[in-house]
C-alpha cells in the first residue's frame, strides 16, 4: 500500500493482508494519523490480528490527531461489529520537528461487517469534547 505525500491518492496492490506485529517509523512530514487512517479501513480483514506500532508526530495541523482517531473513528468501527480487541494506545506524544511519538494500534480479525440501517432520525443526546 502506498500513500502520496499530498494525500490525494492511495495505491493498494491486490494481495493478502497478513497482519501480525509491525513497527513503522513515519516520516516527519506527516503525522501518524495520516498513515493510520487507511490502515484502519483494511486492518479488520487481515489474516491475523494486527499489532501496529507507528512512530513519529502524533498531532499536527494537516492530519487527524491520534486523539481524534481514538475518540471518534474507533467508536464508529464498533457500530460495524469491530469491538473486542480494537484499541489505540498512545504510548508517547511527539511534535514537529523532532517527532518521537509512539502509537500502538491493535485490531482483531473479522469475517463480516455488521450492517447499519439509518432509517429513522434520532435525537442528539449529548455533545462532548476534549480540551
Amino acid at each position: 500500500m502506498g500513500l502520496s505525500i499530498s494525500g490525494t491518492s492511495v495505491l493498494v496492490k491486490p494481495g493478502i493482508i497478513s497482519g501480525g506485529s509491525i513497527t513503522h517509523e513515519c516520516p516527519l512530514s506527516r503525522s501518524v494519523g495520516y498513515f493510520l487512517e487507511p490502515i484502519i479501513a483494511i486492518a479488520p480483514f487481515s489474516k491475523k490480528p494486527l499489532n501496529l506500532t507507528l512512530k513519529g508526530i502524533t498531532t499536527d495541523d494537516k492530519d487527524l490527531s491520534v486523539d481524534l482517531i481514538r475518540t471518534v473513528t474507533l467508536p464508529h468501527l464498533q457500530l460495524f461489529g469491530i469491538s473486542e480487541g480494537l484499541e489505540l494506545r498512545i504510548r508517547k506524544r511527539g511534535a514537529s520537528p523532532l517527532g518521537g511519538g509512539e502509537v500502538n494500534f491493535l485490531c482483531p480479525v473479522i469475517r463480516q461487517l455488521k450492517t447499519l440501517n439509518f432509517v429513522e432520525k434520532g435525537k442528539i443526546k449529548r455533545i462532548r469534547g476534549i480540551a
